[in-house]
């Protein structure tokens, strides 16, 4: 990936699957990823959804039991909030894919393209 940029000769329907993959998280990333077929724009972009939706939920999860168990369970009234903010964040990622822009999540998207994008 490093190698082309994302606007490099994507089809409106990559753009649209790759920016799919971020609407809910994993669920619509497996979805992009069994669609996806060979193309390595939309298996990045759906294994980066993957990975980002499960490490944001696990870190989501931790920060909620330290908050609750520090404020007696009312500071995690805020936490939907947050939840809110991950959500329009990964939907600023579809939007960017849709554009034919690179979006890449810190950390993540270097563990994606090493691991699962050959």
């Amino acid at each position: 990936m490093a190698d082309q940029p994302a606007a490099a000769v994507k089809s409106d329907d990559e753009k649209m699957k790759g920016a799919l993959a971020y609407v809910l998280g994993f669920i619509t990333g497996i979805i992009v990823l069994l669609i996806g077929g060979d193309s390595k724009f939309l298996k990045f972009h759906a294994w980066q959804s993957i990975i980002g939706s499960i490490a944001i939920g696990i870190v989501y999860f931790i920060i909620s039991v330290i908050i609750s168990a520090i404020t007696l369970g009312f500071g995690a009234l805020c936490m939907p909030f947050l939840g809110l903010i991950v959500w329009i964040y990964f939907l600023y990622g579809a939007y960017m894919v849709y554009s034919g822009k690179d979006f890449k999540i810190p950390v993540i998207a270097d563990f994606v393209e090493k691991t699962f994008v050959k």
